[in-house]
């Protein structure tokens, strides 16, 4: 989950339904992939307009029907999948605009969506409009989307469909996911939809905050003073999660983020080996001011995005409209899932990650309950080996199946490329 901490006000205008464009968007990089792109905004609620921008693949296929579409869910939340993930992580290009060696555009339909409505170029065109206020409203949303998106692009209707989430994104996915599998069955929405990725994913804050002391204090960052007032204010975040008090586990969660980054004098908790100091900001927020650069200027002048949007690399409002939903974990949705479909829910986690730990994900992954689950527990991982280099550890039962990804942090795709990779052709392509 990454922290908001910019403020970012939004004037809107009304902006049109859907654009599309087969050209290359940016000036100067004509010829990049060939790649056919499409854009626009859908109006998933009066006066709430979410950005969506489609990359066609560049797979050598002879349609772009034959490769998978993946959606992306940015986490934050408030951060859009427009920016980051585009630029920084999965997109195309990166944020000089010149090609990247590794795009997973080159073997998936990608779709980017700015969600939460209010993060990055997706808008509110009236001030009485409320911001989300939980998952349920967050999956609402995506669900009328994806209602419009398909009937405006039926050639995606038949082919495989996943949605990707990171970090908070995950948890929105989750939810997604399951109202997308009631639309289904409803017969509202026609789609093949084959499964999730979850990655680095916010999907039970408490078992993550669990590790939080153990974890720092075994790897020599903090000391026993630092581990016990870790161990107290974790003793008070169980408490009010099992009162159902979100909202006072949310600034009990801060404050136990803030003692962390004191104690160990400024690790970056997206990922631990990378250098840092008491005063530097994690990785990812150093692209900050770069990101908003190029967002608001090249990009929203090739995209015809009106001026009155102002695109920003976090929305902090957005954070706030959730702190009561921030703890919420989403682990009976994922056992209905389990349960009830035939969904494959792919985890994968870098054990570099702090924050959303890969000892966490696995203490929530054994806790699942669902018809599978005893013979989860008696599984072991096995090595999941290329160029002869154990690049993960991977895990599976049924239609779950868990990479533990070694030399990787909260963003798996940046910090292991051949792992990522290798990880969505076997669950994508060849299974």
């Amino acid at each position: 989950m990454f922290k908001a901490i910019a403020f970012t006000s939004l004037c809107v205008l009304v902006y049109g339904i859907s654009k599309r464009n087969t050209n290359i968007f940016v000036e100067g990089v004509k010829g990049v992939g060939g790649t056919e792109q499409a854009w626009g905004h859908v109006t998933v609620r009066p006066h709430a307009h979410m950005f969506w921008w489609l990359y066609y693949t560049t797979a050598n296929v002879s349609h772009f029907t034959e490769r998978p579409l993946i959606i992306w869910l940015q986490g934050g939340p408030g951060m859009p999948s427009s920016g980051y993930g585009n630029f920084l992580e999965i997109g195309l290009l990166n944020i000089n605009l010149t090609e990247k060696d590794h795009s997973w555009v080159k073997h998936f339909n990608i779709l980017f969506l700015d969600n939460p409505v209010g993060v990055g170029f997706s808008y509110f065109s009236s001030s009485s409009v409320k911001m989300v206020q939980n998952n349920k409203e967050i999956g609402r949303d995506l669900i009328n989307f994806l209602k419009t998106f398909l009937s405006e692009h039926e050639e995606f209707q038949k082919i495989p469909l996943y949605i990707f989430g990171e970090s908070y994104g995950g948890k929105m996915a989750v939810e997604f996911a399951y109202q997308l599998v009631q639309e289904i069955r409803r017969g509202e929405v026609t789609v093949h939809f084959k499964g999730i990725g979850l990655g680095d994913a916010y999907i039970s804050p408490i078992h993550y905050i669990l590790n939080y002391g153990s974890l720092a204090l075994n790897l020599g960052l903090i000391e026993k003073k630092d581990f016990n007032e870790i161990s107290n204010l974790t003793e008070d975040v169980k408490v009010a999660i099992e009162r159902r008090d979100f909202l006072a586990a949310s600034d009990i969660e801060a404050k136990i983020t803030d003692t962390v980054i004191k104690a160990t004098q400024g690790i970056d908790v997206y990922n631990i080996v990378l250098k840092s100091n008491i005063s530097a900001l994690p990785r990812f927020l150093s692209y900050q001011d770069s990101c908003n650069q190029l967002m608001n200027t090249k990009i929203k002048e090739s995209l015809n995005i009106s001026a009155d949007i102002e695109w920003n690399f976090i929305n902090d409002d957005i954070y706030s409209a959730l702190q009561g939903d921030l703890m919420r974990p989403v682990t009976g949705t994922i056992e209905a899932l389990l349960n009830e479909t035939d969904i494959k829910i792919i985890v994968y986690n870098g054990v570099f990650d702090f924050l959303v730990n890969t000892a966490g994900t696995a203490m929530w992954l054994d806790d699942l309950k669902w018809n599978r689950s005893s013979e989860w527990q008696e599984t072991n991982k096995q090595p999941l080996e290329i160029d002869m280099v154990n690049e993960a550890y991977v895990k599976q039962v049924g239609n779950l199946v868990f990479y533990t990804v070694l030399r990787a942090g909260h963003s798996v795709p940046v910090d292991n490329i051949p792992a990522m990779e290798e990880i969505l052709k076997r669950e994508l392509l060849y299974s």
